[in-house]
């Protein structure tokens, strides 16, 4: 993702000034200086490391765009920093702004899938071979959707399930095969039809170029924002006021 991201900022007419990776890792650095001046940071490390990433760029007072997950939890605490810190946060599961429009078809479809209890939900997706997670992060934002959408749909079931699904869970499944980029499919079936929502990664740039127009955008704002922020070209924020 990082070779992906530079190639796409020098497309757009943007500078990498530095780089870290498992050989050079930001945590050895001593101070914001490391960052050669650098508005905006982006940051897909790994769940081990984030927080402490995170961390770093609000004490250090730089933007940052920030695609890890496995931090999600720790929310409220990155809030904090950020409020500390007066800097821009961007953070997303998916970068594709593919999936950030598939999101806001569902939030239309919804509610009038929300009348509809003959339709059952459902989400699967497929990555490659050596993705660390399972399901992805986008599956559970996909997922999460439909449970605030569906009044029928109370959680998540996302493991191994050998026997009976309870009608009120939502399954969450995931194939991990190949070379694939990231395939999601929200469904909805009926005795009668079945309504697909699908999108397919075609190559890493599909994140990588979300990824660069999120650093535009948040360079230079404060706050903690999500890729809606982004879509509705929102303006500058109180710090902390975000409800994503």
């Amino acid at each position: 993702m990082g070779q992906a991201v530079e190639a796409v900022a020098a497309e757009e007419g943007h500078a990498v000034v530095a780089r870290f990776d498992s050989s050079n890792p930001l945590l050895d650095a001593r101070g914001p200086e490391a960052l050669a001046g650098a508005e905006v940071v982006v940051d897909f490390s790994l769940p081990a490391v984030v927080l402490d990433h995170l961390h770093r760029y609000c004490f250090w007072g730089v933007d940052a765009v920030v695609g890890t997950t496995g931090w999600y939890d720790d929310l409220e605490r990155v809030r904090g920093w950020v409020e500390e810190g007066q800097n821009g946060l961007l953070y997303a599961p998916n970068f594709s702004l593919g999936v950030a429009i598939l999101v806001r078809a569902l939030r239309g479809a919804l509610p009038l899938l929300d009348k509809l209890p003959a339709y059952d939900a459902w989400v699967h997706e497929t990555h490659h071979t050596g993705k660390v997670d399972s399901p992805s992060g986008t599956a559970r934002l996909l997922g999460d959707e439909l449970v605030r959408g569906l009044a029928r749909k109370e959680r998540l079931e996302t493991e191994t399930v050998h026997g009976h699904i309870a009608p009120e869970a939502l399954h969450v499944t995931s194939t991990r095969a190949g070379a694939v980029f990231g395939e999601h499919t929200v469904g909805f079936d009926s005795a009668v039809d079945q309504l697909r929502f699908t999108h397919v990664a075609k190559d890493r740039r599909s994140f990588a170029y979300g990824a660069v127009k999120a650093a535009e955008w948040v360079r230079g704002r404060s706050g903690l924002f999500t890729l809606d922020d982004l879509l509705d070209g929102s303006g500058d924020r109180v710090i902390g006021s975000s409800d994503h």
